[in-house]
């Protein structure tokens, strides 16, 4: 059967694509904790960064000059297999291991809502307005015969999900940020926030964000499975953030208000053991490997094939076709020319082929993204 012609353009983000907006790379996470704490001491609650402080050198026996380089693979990794082994580490139980893990996770969050207060991210706005023009040419019922663009995300923050989700907003047009998954409002009668198939089908369109990893916007419910959604607020910061932690509201409608409906973050951690069973999160990677199948093109911004990135190498390596263009955007730093040199090198050898690739940073690939497409 003669191969249908693709017209997809797939963006696989990593952290390097809201560097420029003032975001951290997740190897700077640790370090970042770090220099709020000596500069803004009144951002963490003094406790609980002394006790943070207190596992990494009892515990992880981590000598206090290391400390703030620490991977954070080196951190999660001992804790979720563990856990999940319901093995005991070194002097704390599993039960303690779950509180430290929620402790580190707190920082972390609280970290980034710092940093992302003064984000710089008019390039991120302009790259949402371009996602959003391409995907409204399914508009009335027209998805069969159009389907040119769609993204795919190993990034936590939000900074993408809000220039999009406000950039349809000023469209006027029907439609919404499409995660791929089973979602519900957070607001019970914000109408803004609806399944991509939904609104399809009512002739409108859907812009695809799929984050392999979760999202700061989302919390689940541990009965259902539900990921409940909430747009230009980090509600996974719960119980931490001002919001009050919810219940889900069908599990309460259809069994009665119990406490076993709380709704939960549920992000995937940085480490070597990813656990992938959730099943929101299997029908999001499936979903992922899909796009990339219908891929005529796929582009990489900011991330970079990182070895430890296993699980998103076998599913390049599975899904991508032989014949789909490859380009790889990132910044080459005039002074450290080789680290981008290596990048390049390292998707060449693992796509066996040649590609092309951007060094003018993300802002820049936008503006001429943009302009290409006028």
């Amino acid at each position: 059967m003669t191969k249908i012609k693709k017209t997809k353009t797939v963006y696989i983000l990593g952290a390097g694509f809201s560097v420029e907006a003032n975001a951290p790379t997740q190897e700077k996470l640790v370090s970042e904790i770090f220099r709020i704490h000596k500069t803004r001491p009144n951002v963490f609650n003094e406790n609980k960064f002394e006790e943070f402080e207190k596992f990494l050198t009892k515990t992880l026996g981590i000598p206090t000059e290391l400390q703030e380089t620490i991977p954070l693979e080196d951190i999660f990794t001992p804790l979720d297999s563990c856990i999940a082994d319901n093995m005991s580490f070194r002097d704390l139980s599993v039960t303690q291991l779950k509180q430290k893990r929620n402790l580190i996770f707190e920082l972390i969050g609280m970290a980034l809502q710092h940093i992302l207060e003064l984000s710089q991210k008019k390039y991120i706005d302009n790259f949402a307005d371009y996602l959003v023009n391409e995907s409204k040419k399914r508009l009335n019922h027209n998805y069969r015969k159009t389907d040119l663009v769609s993204v795919i995300s190993t990034n936590w923050d939000i900074l993408l999900d809000n220039s999009i989700y406000n950039s349809i907003k000023k469209s006027n047009d029907l439609g919404v940020v499409d995660y791929c998954c089973y979602i519900s409002s957070y607001d019970k009668n914000d109408e803004t926030v609806k399944p991509g198939l939904e609104i399809l089908g009512k002739g409108g369109y859907n812009v695809k964000l799929l984050k392999l990893h979760g999202s700061l916007n989302w919390l689940q419910c541990p009965r259902c499975q539900r990921i409940y959604v909430k747009f230009n607020q980090k509600i996974a910061m719960n119980p931490f953030s001002t919001v009050n932690k919810p219940s889900c509201l069908h599990c309460d409608k259809n069994f009665g208000k119990y406490k076993s409906h709380l709704l939960n973050a549920n992000l995937i951690m940085p480490t070597f053991l990813k656990d992938l069973s959730n099943p929101q999160y299997k029908i999001i990677w499936q979903n992922a490997g899909i796009e990339l199948s219908e891929a005529k093109k796929i582009v990489f911004i900011g991330y970079s094939l990182p070895q430890a990135d296993f699980e998103m190498r076998q599913l390049l390596s599975r899904m991508v076709d032989k014949d789909t263009e490859i380009e790889v955007v990132n910044w080459k730093n005039p002074n450290k020319p080789e680290i981008y040199d290596n990048l390049v090198s390292g998707f060449k050898q693992f796509f066996g082929r040649e590609i092309q690739d951007y060094e003018k940073g993300t802002s820049n690939y936008v503006k001429e993204l943009n302009f290409r497409n006028e």
